[in-house]
């Protein structure tokens, strides 16, 4: 459903562990900054359990907002009315990808291809054409209460 995750924070002697999971549907006017408490229980569970040692006093949580597809899956394509402009958005978690996505992008825009696979990243595709598109990550999550 999501991984976990974590990296330094620079400049300060501590890790940032995250869970790359999707909570409730909000909306900026709907959020609150409080950090759902099942999420913060699943992930200190799981690193106890598979990295033990790894946590340390809890020096702050914070949420953020960012977009996901139903399908959790990036965008990459070109505009439809546009084939000039390229597209490369969706998914919050993009970031981690950057130089990958970087790669791709320069070569679709110099050569109009990329030996990487992107046919399943298309904007063409249902959990983004389909507004019934049923989702079986987000029913997981559903399931699991977060």
């Amino acid at each position: 459903i999501g991984g976990i995750y974590g990296f330094p924070i620079h400049g300060e002697v501590a890790t940032k562990a995250a869970i790359d999971l999707a909570g409730q549907v909000v909306t900026p006017e709907t959020r609150t900054f409080e950090p759902d408490k099942a999420i913060e229980e699943y992930q200190e569970a799981w690193l106890k359990e598979h990295i033990p040692g790894f946590l340390g006093p809890k020096l702050y949580s914070k949420t953020c907002l960012y977009t996901m597809p139903r399908d959790r899956t990036f965008i990459i394509d070109t505009l439809p009315d546009l084939p000039q402009v390229l597209l490369c958005v969706g998914a919050g978690h993009a970031f981690k990808f950057a130089s990958l996505f970087g790669q791709i992008l320069s070569e679709l825009a110099i050569d109009g291809q990329t030996p990487h696979d992107i046919s399943s990243l298309t904007l063409n595709r249902p959990a983004i054409t389909d507004p019934n598109y049923d989702s079986p990550v987000l029913n997981q999550i559903v399931a699991r209460g977060y």
